[in-house]
């Protein structure tokens, strides 16, 4: 039969890179380093934009990041945006796995409030938040470096992405 799945595939959910309800109204984050001491990121008014990379210390996936989120530039992430890891609070994370995961030079913040504000839907997730407008521009489930680098490059291009669409013109969500 043509087109048919295997029952095993029609059983499958299909992950979404997109969550549908965009959270289009940024906030600045605020939590703790590594050492406990108060980090406060800010994002809204900042006139730039700000690449916000959800990540966790037992997430597989987010190992990549890590290792860009030490040289964005060099990997090929960003280009002049600033980047900000953002984990989940202190009483949630391994600081150690976390001292090992983040390279040298990577901004991390370790704020359970940034993840509730932002809407993450898991890790690693990202946020791309136009600090002029005080609007997120791009945003979704970060499958790899090169594709949230693609990404940002549309974004920057004025283009929707081929999986996240530009949310500049999204519908406002009241601030949900």
């Amino acid at each position: 039969m043509t087109g048919a799945h295997p029952d095993r595939l029609s059983r499958l959910v299909p992950v979404p890179t997109y969550r549908g309800t965009p959270a289009t109204v940024i906030c600045d984050v605020r939590g703790v380093d590594l050492s406990g001491g108060r980090q406060d990121v800010p994002v809204v008014g900042s006139g730039r934009w700000t690449l916000l990379v959800f990540l966790a210390s037992g997430c597989d996936g987010c190992r990549e990041f890590f290792e860009a989120a030490g040289d964005p530039v060099g990997a090929g992430l960003v280009t002049d945006e600033s980047v900000v890891v953002v984990t989940r609070g202190p009483d949630r994370e391994d600081r150690g796995a976390l001292g090992r995961l983040a390279a040298p030079g990577t901004r991390l913040v370790m704020s359970d409030e940034a993840w509730a504000a932002y809407r993450v839907l898991g890790p690693p997730f990202f946020v791309l938040a136009d600090g002029s407008r005080s609007r997120a521009v791009t945003e979704g489930v970060a499958w790899g470096v090169a594709q949230v680098a693609s990404h940002i490059q549309a974004a920057r291009a004025g283009l929707a992405g081929p999986e996240v669409p530009r949310l500049g013109s999204a519908p406002d969500d009241g601030g949900r």
